[in-house]
């Protein structure tokens, strides 16, 4: 990862808009620009000095994970004490802080024991620049949709009539961990029959009955980024009508992937599958957006919603997944992870989409 590089496209920022220094909180920030994979740091940036805060507990760590900025020790100060002890005299500077990552309080505090100038509250400044993934990042992913992957191929001769959902997402957290996964990169949903229909419920103690559906969504962390899939399978004959869902909601997947490309807007990509799903007559039943992009968090830009009018760029990685939901009898929805390319979308999923019927 060129963490120079990355503080450099910052700088640049900083100089278009007479910013002295930026101030980052967030941690998924502060690992991206700096390596730190500590859960407290602070990076304190200004065209000429560079420094990373943190406390005791990360006096080893940070030496080792961090080459581009240099080390501040919090020790018996208080954060807000060792910044002003770090940066000094800010009573003529202009300071970027990240607005979404601080509090009316600690913007008081700050200016109470750190005045400047001026305290200016940003807002994506550094998510724009993860939301494009080098080719070291989206390596990282990949072997994450893989270890995941895994996991669901194993997951197939595990489940049967009688398990509970709790022990599927318990088996498929297991199998992700012993693929090398650092940690799930959210809770599992694993939801089984009319469950299926909450698009975001979590995992019970139902028990699977034949005939049912079985709706996976789940992940893990690799070197510090995340995968997510969706896959849906059935326990025996689910009925005609749940097969014709599935079919449904696996066209629309394939158009999107299909038709995502540079310069589309996210409101463009959502409808590429949304059409799909209309033409069949479930329009009111895909409640979601299609999409969104992951990186070092599961939730990361762009989205491919309904509400997002941007422009896809080339490097973006996002998820691709439709669904339709019944109330009370079922859900299908099939997610993937894609690299939108120069010229279109390059699918990171090995396993297949057809439908299984176990």
């Amino acid at each position: 990862m060129n963490y120079a590089q990355r503080t450099q496209a910052v700088l640049r920022q900083m100089e278009q808009e007479n910013a002295d220094w930026f101030f980052v909180t967030n941690p998924f920030n502060v690992r991206y620009l700096s390596g730190f994979t500590g859960s407290h740091g602070v990076l304190l940036i200004h065209p000429e000095r560079r420094f990373i805060l943190t406390d005791g507990r990360y006096s080893e760590q940070v030496q080792r994970e961090v080459t581009e900025y240099e080390a501040v020790i919090q020790g018996n100060r208080q954060e807000i004490e060792a910044i002003r002890d770090t940066v000094g005299d800010l009573s003529s500077d202009r300071v970027w802080i990240e607005s979404e990552n601080c509090t009316v309080a600690r913007l008081e505090e700050l200016q109470t024991t750190v005045p400047a100038r001026a305290y200016v509250g940003q807002k994506n400044v550094v998510e724009a620049l993860r939301a494009v993934k080098e080719e070291a990042e989206i390596e990282a992913i990949r072997q994450a949709l893989r270890v995941a992957e895994q996991a669901f191929e194993k997951a197939l001769g595990f489940i049967r009539e009688g398990i509970t959902e709790r022990e599927l997402a318990h088996f498929l957290e297991d199998e992700m961990w012993k693929g090398g996964a650092a940690k799930e990169s959210f809770d599992s949903l694993i939801l089984f029959g009319p469950n299926s229909s909450l698009c975001h419920g979590k995992p019970s103690d139902r028990r699977l009955k034949r005939g049912e559906v079985v709706l996976m969504d789940f992940g893990c962390v690799i070197d510090g980024y995340c995968s997510d899939i969706t896959r849906t399978v059935f326990l025996g004959d689910p009925g005609d009508s749940f097969k014709s869902l599935y079919q449904c909601v696996y066209q629309a997947n394939a158009r999107a992937a299909e038709a995502i490309r540079p310069g589309i807007t996210g409101v463009q990509g959502d409808e590429f599958a949304r059409d799909v799903i209309r033409q069949a007559g479930h329009a009111d039943l895909f409640v979601h957006g299609l999409g969104h992009g992951v990186g070092l968090e599961i939730h990361e830009a762009p989205r491919l919603s309904p509400l997002y009018d941007k422009e896809i760029q080339a490097g973006n990685v996002v998820t691709i997944e439709p669904g339709v939901y019944i109330p009370g009898s079922g859900g299908i929805r099939i997610e993937d992870m894609a690299v939108v390319r120069e010229d279109g979308c390059e699918v990171l999923n090995q396993t297949s989409k057809e439908m299984i019927v176990l």
